[in-house]
């Protein structure tokens, strides 16, 4: 992996509750991330899986700081992967996306004749250019996309999380028999219903009878400033109208100038990041999380982790209609959904909600039970099994080949 816990996004939480439902099924699981965990980072066993750091020496972290990351970064995961090898007797090697470094557990799977599963969570060339980054540019995101492919074609076998990820690995030239979608899904006994602490509610309503709210990452992609420039539209119906925004990222400081340009600073609480251990409360004390993301090749194909936590608590989401939201949304029975990118869609959700013709309770215990049913961990971790039962007879009939 790139990087796991302690860090708590979604990329390192979706990882701890797959690989805890697989060690509780009996697999000897041991992680190892990239230096891009960090320079303090330690060898660790959280929750019955060991986590190994793969490290940069003295010379390669010198080159990094100056630059030349991606002269050193395979090197660092290379010699990490191969001592944690010398050390155990390992039945297969299972790496997530990036391709950075999955490309280098590629290549130690096969020097060692191991089986290997890719589990693409994430197009990441796709993210980089949804986000304006400079390795999202041309000639940068081409050459990232041909190199995912390569690893993808090459695998035993191919994880994605979402069916239309699925379909877009297959339309790379993956065979349709080799791919296999694990989805999110989340913790329903630590996300249950619950009563909100009473100063939270009282700090997040701040005299309104119903919030609105986000908690996740400000990516730019996540569709933060349509949310905020419709609810200053909805402002003049609901003058006492409550937004509770929760996290962090590279669209905090355009949010801030937001609010500030449109005297929003008594309908919308910038809370800023919070521990994961918080954000349950956050949920309790919110009436309804809004995921607005914006259409692109990336939100069409990527999932996100966070919606299913409030759903898991029996709160009424309402998102945008990209298809990683379709997949785990369905409208009108387990939340409601709106035309990405329409400020009238959006606000025409938002204003049956705050206007009471919703019945989000409704929404919200219907959603509760799909989750129950079909977005546990202990399902999703089950969907490996056909993965690797396939990488395994692969790497057999490969060994028997002359």
């Amino acid at each position: 992996m790139d990087h796991s816990l302690p860090r708590g996004d979604g990329y390192s939480i979706r990882a701890k509750y797959l690989l805890e439902a697989q060690a509780a099924r009996g697999h000897k699981v041991t992680v190892l991330t990239s230096p891009s965990q960090g320079d303090d980072a330690v060898d660790a066993l959280i929750d019955g899986v060991s986590y190994r750091r793969a490290r940069y020496s003295l010379a390669e972290a010198s080159i990094s700081r100056r630059g030349g990351k991606h002269l050193v970064f395979g090197r660092a995961v290379h010699r990490g992967l191969e001592r944690l090898l010398d050390e155990s007797s390992c039945d297969l090697i299972h790496a997530h996306t990036p391709f950075t470094v999955a490309r280098v557990a590629l290549r130690s799977a096969r020097r060692r004749r191991l089986p290997f599963v890719y589990e693409k969570r994430n197009l990441w060339e796709e993210s980089a250019r949804a986000r304006g980054k400079l390795s999202g540019r041309w000639p940068w995101f081409q050459l990232a996309r041909r190199l995912d492919r390569g690893v993808t074609l090459s695998a035993d076998a191919v994880c994605t999380i979402t069916e239309a990820l699925r379909m877009h690995t297959i339309r790379l030239g993956a065979t349709p028999e080799r791919v296999f979608v694990v989805g999110n899904g989340v913790d329903t006994d630590a996300f249950a219903p619950r009563t909100a602490p009473a100063q939270l509610r009282a700090e997040c309503a701040a005299g309104s009878d119903r919030v609105l709210g986000f908690v996740g990452s400000f990516f730019s992609f996540e569709g933060l400033p349509l949310l905020v420039e419709v609810c200053a539209q909805l402002r003049q119906r609901f003058p006492d109208l409550r937004l509770v925004l929760v996290g962090e990222g590279e669209d905090h400081p355009r949010l801030a100038a937001m609010i500030e340009r449109l005297q929003l600073q008594r309908n919308v609480w910038l809370v800023g990041r919070v521990p994961h251990s918080q954000v349950p409360d956050f949920y309790a004390a919110i009436d309804v999380l809004v995921y607005p993301r914006y259409a692109s090749d990336l939100t069409e194909m990527i999932s996100p982790l966070k919606p299913l936590e409030p759903m898991a608590m029996g709160r009424c989401v309402i998102a945008s209609d990209v298809g990683g939201l379709r997949e785990l949304i369905q409208d009108g029975e387990t939340g409601l959904l709106f035309k990405a990118g329409s400020p009238n869609g959006l606000a025409a959700r938002l204003e049956a909600v705050l206007g009471g013709k919703m019945d989000t309770a409704r929404l919200g215990a219907q959603a509760r039970d799909y989750v129950v049913k079909r977005r546990q961990w202990r399902e999703m971790s089950r969907c490996y099994d056909a993965a690797y039962a396939l990488a395994q007879r692969e790497r057999q009939a490969a060994g028997t080949q002359p």
